[in-house]
Parts: C-alpha cells; sequence; structure tokens
C-alpha cells in the first residue's frame, strides 16, 4: 500500500514538471511532448507517422510528430468535425463534417474544396472519412451504415451499404484492391474496391470499437465493446483466428496499430492505458499508463513503425514514443 502511494506520487510530481515545462523530456524508454494545451477532441497519426493532425478549439493543426512543431493550421468556422485524415503522401487534409467535407492542400497550405455528401437516409451524417492522393480518393462513412466513395480524377462517385449502422472505420487496403469498413452493427466488411462486392466478413455481437490491419501479413484486429477482441487472417484457407486472453470480464479499446512484421498488437483502452500483445498467442505482453494531465485522458491514435517504435497520441495532446522491443527484454 505504502509502495504504491508512492509510486503515484512519482507520477503525479512527473506530470507536474512537464506540464511546467517546454522541454521534451527523455528517459530509457520512453520520449514525450505535449503538442496542445488544450484538450485535443479528433487526432491522428499519418500513413508512416511522420506527422499528426488534430483538432482543438476552433482550428485544425498538422504538426511534426518527430518534435511536435507545428507544420500549418486552419482556423474552422465550423466546429462540428466528426473526423480527419491525412492522405498517405502527406499532402492532402480532410475533415468531415455533419453533412460535408472539406480538404485542404498541405504543400500550398489551403483550402481545395467543400464538398457536401448524403447517405442513404436523408437524415444520415457523416462520422469518418479517409483521403488519398493521386488519384485522389474520398471515403466518407455515414451514420446510416453508408460510405461514399468519390474518385476525383474519374468524376465518378459510388455509395455502398453493407452496414445496418454508424460507420465506425473506413480505408483502402494495399494498392486500393480493397475497402475495408466497420461499423456500431457489429460487422467488419472487406469488398473488392472496384465492384464493392464483400470478399470477407466477421460479425461481433456489439459495435465495433477499433480495427487494426496489416493485410501484407494478412492480420485484421478487431474489437467490440465488451469483450470480444480477435486477431484474424481474413484471407487464410485455414481460417485462424485467435482471441485476446486476459482475466478481467471485458475490455473496452478506442485505438489499435499491428506492428510491420505481424508480430505485436497496441491496444489503448478507454482510460489512460495501452497494452502491448503477442499476435500469435493473444497473450498480453506488458501494459503501461500513459502520461496524462486530465482524469480523462485517453490514447485517441496508434503508430507502429519498422523499428518497433510505438507513438501514442492522447486527448490531452500528449505525444509518447515507446521502445517495443526494451519492454519486449526488460525484467518482470
Amino acid at each position: 500500500m505504502f509502495k504504491n502511494i508512492i509510486n503515484m506520487f512519482v507520477v503525479y510530481a512527473l506530470i507536474a514538471v512537464f506540464v511546467g515545462c517546454d522541454q521534451v523530456d527523455k528517459n530509457p524508454q520512453q520520449v514525450f511532448y505535449r503538442v496542445s494545451q488544450a484538450p485535443i477532441d479528433h487526432g491522428v497519426f499519418s500513413a508512416r507517422g511522420e506527422f499528426l493532425a488534430f483538432v482543438s478549439q476552433d482550428q485544425i493543426i498538422v504538426a511534426d510528430a518527430n518534435d511536435g512543431v507545428v507544420v500549418v493550421q486552419f482556423a474552422l468556422s465550423d466546429t462540428k468535425v466528426t473526423d480527419i485524415a491525412i492522405s498517405a503522401d502527406n499532402r492532402l487534409l480532410a475533415a468531415s463534417f455533419m453533412t460535408y467535407v472539406v480538404v485542404w492542400d498541405l504543400v500550398k497550405q489551403e483550402k481545395l474544396g467543400q464538398f457536401t455528401v448524403v447517405g442513404e437516409s436523408e437524415y444520415a451524417k457523416t462520422s469518418k472519412v479517409a483521403i488519398y492522393n493521386n488519384p485522389m480518393f474520398l471515403l466518407i462513412g455515414m451514420t446510416d451504415g453508408s460510405v461514399n466513395i468519390i474518385d476525383f480524377e474519374n468524376k465518378l462517385a459510388k455509395r455502398v451499404k453493407h452496414h445496418d449502422a454508424k460507420i465506425s472505420f473506413v480505408a483502402l487496403g494495399p494498392q486500393r484492391q480493397l475497402l475495408l469498413s466497420a461499423g456500431h452493427d457489429g460487422l467488419v466488411n472487406i469488398s473488392d474496391a472496384r465492384t464493392l462486392q464483400p470478399k470477407f466478413e466477421h460479425k461481433l455481437s456489439k459495435r465495433v470499437t477499433s480495427l487494426a490491419y496489416n493485410l501484407e501479413q494478412n492480420l485484421l484486429f478487431i474489437s467490440d465493446a465488451l469483450n470480444e477482441q480477435w486477431v484474424l487472417k481474413p484471407f487464410s484457407s485455414q481460417g485462424n483466428s485467435i482471441k485476446l486472453s486476459y482475466r478481467e470480464r471485458f475490455r473496452w479499446f478506442r485505438a489499435s496499430a499491428i506492428s510491420p512484421d505481424g508480430r505485436y498488437l497496441a491496444t489503448g483502452s478507454s482510460k489512460f492505458w495501452w497494452t502491448l500483445w503477442d499476435v500469435k498467442t493473444g497473450q498480453e505482453i506488458d501494459a503501461s499508463a500513459i502520461q496524462a494531465v486530465t482524469s480523462t485522458a485517453m490514447v485517441l491514435d496508434m503508430h507502429i513503425d519498422r523499428a518497433n517504435k510505438l507513438m501514442t497520441l492522447s486527448s490531452d495532446g500528449i505525444v509518447e514514443y515507446w521502445e517495443i522491443n526494451t519492454l519486449i527484454n526488460s525484467p518482470d
């Protein structure tokens, strides 16, 4: 008990020092800095983890993920943002609002356009967005379960509805051949991006709260809001699937990432913890608390690079770097 009190005091002391200092704090296992003094509503890393974008108050900001230096920021006249995304080449930024999407050119630092979107239901609003460049594609998930696909080069717009409830994840797979989507109906769908015909589906009992994929390694992680968290091999003839193993009755994951080599999975809880898992066994390797300024801090996004360095972005505006290899090799 006394030891726990001392540990809690040390954590809060570190946070107090951190909040009052603009310098990056370093220790053998992690580096962290605060990219925003105000709470973050939405935050994402770029595909390779070089940049991060977030919404804070009435601005959308793009910063260098290595040091938090602001690259560009745009004022928002509408603060009802539902999602944000950066293209894989770091040239385009998209933000979805209730009934429209805005796209900015990050190189020229200017607004490219604003596009109104609708679902199959007249009451549908946007819920998720993904953007791609060369050629430019937009994916917009809607609250009625539909997904809008806009091909700007060919001036084509399509809509598909594989879900019966709000879209919680949407993305294109490698070479843009696959369309991935998940929703509050518990359904995870992988379709042919051209024909929009399903190639793989998996149904959870509750809404999908987190999804991560590494299709080069034929891996798909999905989590619902209760106790179904699976690592699947969607295109394996053997149909292998691993369920995460833990002692609690349930866990709730807000964010997730699979390492490029397919060996590790990182998940962020609805609180201020993240957990490292062995993909092959589904066993927990380690768990760590993120730096937190508020009691409601949570992980918004995660990214693992090829050197097994994990980055986390929290709702408190704190970016942390974690050496997975160090955590794996550290004594219990």
